[in-house]
């Protein structure tokens, strides 16, 4: 019986554990990356004053922040324009599973 539905089904079979198996690989690999912000450059935004206003959320120098939003965002120049959207080198927070409060019961 066993044999018979192998025979027959195998390759679906098959293609349903490399579809399940592909997916949780990407699941997983997916979960590890960061994720970036992303802003959208408004009237007189340079790469320079938005290096400046996230400097404190940021581990480069101002030159190296605006090295990467330059190359992440495949900018052909360093100008910008209002309405253009940057991702930029700040992680996202994560959003917490667990409660960040907890609730206590008084005892009386």
């Amino acid at each position: 019986m066993l044999t018979h539905i192998w025979s027959r089904f195998s390759y679906i079979i098959i293609f349903i554990a490399l579809v399940l198996l592909s997916a949780a690989y990407l699941v997983i690999n997916t979960a590890n990356q960061p994720s970036y912000q992303s802003i959208t450059v408004k009237d007189g935004d340079t790469l320079w004053t938005i290096a400046k206003q996230y400097n404190e959320e940021y581990s480069m120098t101002v030159e190296e922040f605006i090295a990467w939003v330059g190359e992440e965002n495949e900018l052909t120049s360093f100008s910008i324009k209002p309405g253009d959207s940057l991702v930029l080198p700040i992680e996202n927070p994560t959003i917490s599973t667990q409660s960040d409060y907890e609730l206590v019961m008084n005892e009386e």
